[in-house]
C-alpha cells in the first residue's frame, strides 16, 4: 500500500463542465504487452471477452500489518497472538511491541516472525529486519494509534502475480548450523515484503484518492470506467494476465489482484439486462436525460450500462499450515455499474459511474524483477557478503532477493 506522489490541480467552476476524454496517464497501452487493443465492443463480443479469466494461479496472503508488528508478528506462537485479541491493539501498539514474549530462540526458532527467521538464516545478529518490522508501527506513535490498513497489500498483490505459490516448507541452516523452517505464510511474507519495497517501474494507470479541501487531484473521481472495461477485456481476456486495484473508495489504499470478470450489459434508462449490448443501448439524444451529459465525449453515439462482475483474490490471515493450495484461499466479489460512451461504430470512448470504481489500477512490470539495495552492485555470494548486504538491505525494508528465490524455488 505504498504512496504514490501526483500533482494537485485547482478545482474550477469549469472542471466538470467540459466533456471528459479517457486522460493520457488511462492509456492502457502500457498493460498490454505490445499486443493490438481491442477497443470495440462488437469485436470484444466476437473475440469472447466478455468474461475472462486470468491464467495465473493468485494465493492468497495477509498483507502484514503494521499495527500487528508486520513481518515481526509471531504469527504462530499463541502467547502473541494472545496478546492482539479482537484485534484491538491498533491502538496499543506500543504495549504490544513491548510485551511481546521474549526468549532465547534455542528450540523455539520455527514459533519466530517470519522477519526473525529471515535476520536468522543471514547471519544477521543485529536482527535488522525485525526491527524495521517494528519500527512501522512506531512511526506512527503521533497518530496515538497505527491505522489498521496499513501493510504491504501492494506487495502481496504483486508477488501472488510474479512469484509461484509456496507450495510446502523449506528448512534452511543458519551460519551456525541450525535448522529453521520457513512455512508457506513465512515464504509468502518474504515476497510481498521484497515486492513491497524493492519494486521498479510498476505500470500504474490512475491517481490516487487525495481528498482535500478547495483542490482536485482528480483520484476521487475514480479510474474511467471505460479504461476499467478496457483493461478487464485486454489483460485479463486476451492476455490471461492480472492487475492490481485499489477498491478502496477513500484515501485509504487496498489493492487487489483481479481473477476473473464478467460483463452483462443493461439499459441505463429501464435496467432491461442482455449479454448482447445491441439490445440494451440508448442512442444519445435528448442529452438532458443522461447522467452528467456535459462531460460525455464529443463524438458520442450511444451510450450502455455495463455490470462487471469482478473476482478478486482476497487477503486472509496467516494460518498455521505447513503446505498450501487452492483449497486455503480466499476471494473477494466486487459488482460494479457504469456506462460506456460508443461512438457509431460501437468503439468505446469513455464512460461514468453509477457505483464507486477503483481509484487506479496497476501491475507490477513484467521486464523487472525486485532486486535490494544490498544486491545492487554485485550478487553476494559468501556467508559475509549475505551478511553484510542483507543488513544494508534490512535498513529498507528490503529482503535479499537470493534468499527469497531460493526459497519460493524450493517451495515448489
Amino acid at each position: 500500500m505504498k504512496k504514490r506522489t501526483l500533482s494537485l490541480v485547482l478545482l474550477s467552476t469549469t472542471a466538470f463542465a467540459n466533456m471528459r476524454p479517457i486522460p493520457e496517464y488511462e492509456r492502457i497501452t502500457p498493460l498490454l504487452q505490445g499486443q493490438r487493443e481491442v477497443t470495440n465492443l462488437v469485436e470484444i463480443e466476437k473475440l469472447g471477452l466478455n468474461s475472462g479469466t486470468t491464467g495465473l494461479d493468485l494465493w492468497s496472503g495477509s498483507y502484514w500489518p503494521q499495527y500487528q508488528g508486520s513481518l515481526g508478528v509471531r504469527y504462530r506462537d499463541s502467547s502473541f497472538i494472545a496478546l492482539m485479541k479482537e484485534h484491538e491493539q491498533y491502538d496499543k501498539f506500543k504495549e504490544l511491541s513491548e510485551k511481546k514474549p521474549v526468549y532465547t530462540y534455542s528450540g523455539k526458532e520455527n514459533l519466530l516472525s517470519p522477519a526473525e527467521k529471515y535476520d536468522l538464516v543471514v547471519g544477521d545478529g543485529l536482527m535488522s529486519l525485525t526491527k524495521y518490522a517494528w519500527e512501522l508501527g512506531a512511526k506512527n506513535e503521533n497518530l496515538g494509534k497505527v491505522p489498521t490498513w496499513r501493510g504491504i497489500c501492494d506487495g502481496w498483490s504483486s508477488a501472488a502475480q510474479m512469484m509461484p505459490r509456496p507450495a510446502k516448507s523449506v528448512t534452511l541452516l543458519t551460519p551456525q548450523g541450525t535448522q529453521i523452517t520457513f512455512f508457506p505464510e513465512d515464504i509468502k511474507a518474504l515476497g510481498s515484503l521484497l515486492y513491497a519495497r524493492a519494486q521498479d517501474n510498476v505500470i500504474f494507470l490512475g491517481k490516487r484518492c487525495y481528498p482535500v479541501v478547495g483542490m482536485f487531484t482528480g483520484g476521487c473521481d475514480a479510474t474511467n470506467p471505460a479504461t476499467l472495461h478496457k483493461t478487464f477485456a485486454n489483460r485479463v481476456g486476451m492476455l490471461k494476465k492480472s492487475f492490481n486495484a485499489d477498491i478502496s473508495t477513500s484515501s485509504q489504499v487496498w489493492n487487489y489482484p483481479v481473477k476473473s470478470y464478467k460483463f452483462t450489459y443493461y439499459h441505463v434508462f429501464n435496467d432491461e439486462e442482455s449479454l448482447d449490448f445491441r439490445k440494451v443501448y440508448e442512442v444519445f439524444e435528448k442529452k438532458h436525460r443522461f447522467i452528467k451529459a456535459n462531460r460525455r465525449h464529443e463524438r458520442t453515439y450511444a451510450i450502455v450500462g455495463v455490470k462487471a462482475e469482478v473476482v478478486y483474490a482476497n487477503m486472509r490471515e496467516a494460518n498455521l499450515l505447513t503446505t498450501d493450495g487452492i483449497a486455503a484461499d480466499q476471494n473477494l466479489t466486487k459488482t460494479y455499474l457504469y456506462d460506456l460512451e460508443l461512438d457509431r461504430n460501437f468503439t468505446i470512448l469513455g464512460g461514468e459511474w453509477y457505483s464507486g470504481g477503483p481509484d487506479f489500477i496497476w501491475a507490477p512490470n513484467d521486464k523487472t524483477y525486485p532486486i535490494s539495495d544490498g544486491e545492487a552492485g554485485a550478487k553476494p555470494i559468501t556467508a559475509i557478503e549475505i551478511t553484510k548486504a542483507a543488513q544494508i538491505s534490512s535498513k529498507v525494508g528490503q529482503p535479499l532477493s537470493i534468499i527469497v528465490e531460493k526459497l519460493f524455488e524450493q517451495s515448489k
